[in-house]
């Protein structure tokens, strides 16, 4: 995708939500990874990704850079980190200088739209934490979409985290569940410019109970939403399976309720 991804760096005025969103949260975002509800994600991300040894790694959203660190340390040789947040590229290289992480490389750009011609440069795995979550309407998630499909090489595959596309009681929302809040700001969410299409999700804002509250809205698109722009850009989905922590809670029952209603869906999409 190179420097050029969505035309540069992206503009702060172009009415973004992920961007005014995340230039206010910053750095306070790292406290969410400590929140029960969140542990889950880390494990299940390493079980699909796989063995990625010596490959070439894009981190889209790439926010303070937890993932495209992760990347690294498990081996690819190289990893560039995209996010639409100034505020957060700053915190990503602040944590990862280029002195001490030459392979990591962090830049601010508009990930969900394809360049054209397309970019020349492309990568054996692209990540997404937290980034096809932010696409309001099916043609914003097909652009995302389109996104990956350009930037994947010849036997290329993509991993997402994103919403819980499986949750049948999306309606409803979650109180003191480990960690967050997740209220339903719109239970039959009608996409703008989009009416045709009828209901295609919730819109949902997450409330994280850290020290310093953490909170943003975002998208909760069905799954067949997902399912068809990703087939519109050329790409086909498989869904994952969740992967709890290794540790002493397992067992318990301390994971029962999470597991009826995860707080994230996993992703691996390749070319049709």
């Amino acid at each position: 995708m190179g420097t050029d991804v969505g035309a540069g760096e992206a503009d702060a005025a172009s009415g973004s939500t992920q961007n005014r969103q995340y230039d206010q949260i910053g750095t306070k975002y790292k406290l969410m990874h400590e929140l029960p509800a969140v542990e889950p994600e880390k494990p299940s991300v390493v079980e699909a990704l796989g063995d990625i040894k010596g490959k070439k790694c894009l981190d889209l959203a790439c926010g303070t850079g937890r993932y495209t660190h992760l990347l690294h340390t498990f081996g690819a040789t190289s990893v560039t980190g995209y996010d639409i947040s100034p505020v957060m590229v700053e915190g990503a290289q602040s944590t990862y200088p280029p002195a001490s992480y030459p392979t990591l490389t962090f830049s601010v750009a508009d990930c969900s739209k394809p360049l054209s011609p397309p970019p020349t440069s492309t990568f054996d795995i692209i990540f997404a934490g937290w980034f096809l979550n932010y696409a309001g309407t099916a043609a914003e998630l097909t652009s995302m979409f389109r996104v990956i499909e350009q930037n994947l090489a010849p036997g290329g595959r993509f991993v997402g985290l994103t919403t819980n596309v499986h949750d049948k009681d999306m309606r409803l929302p979650k109180h003191d569940f480990y960690g967050m809040t997740i209220l339903v700001l719109d239970e039959e969410y009608v996409a703008p410019g989009e009416e045709e299409k009828g209901v295609v999700g919730i819109k949902a804002r997450v409330v994280a109970h850290t020290e310093s509250v953490v909170q943003f809205d975002c998208f909760q698109l069905f799954k067949e939403v997902y399912e068809g722009c990703a087939r519109e850009a050329g790409l086909r989905l498989e869904w994952k399976e969740y992967v709890l922590p290794d540790d002493e809670r397992r067992g318990t029952g301390f994971w029962e309720r999470w597991l009826e209603r995860p707080t994230f869906a996993i992703l691996e999409a390749v070319r049709l």
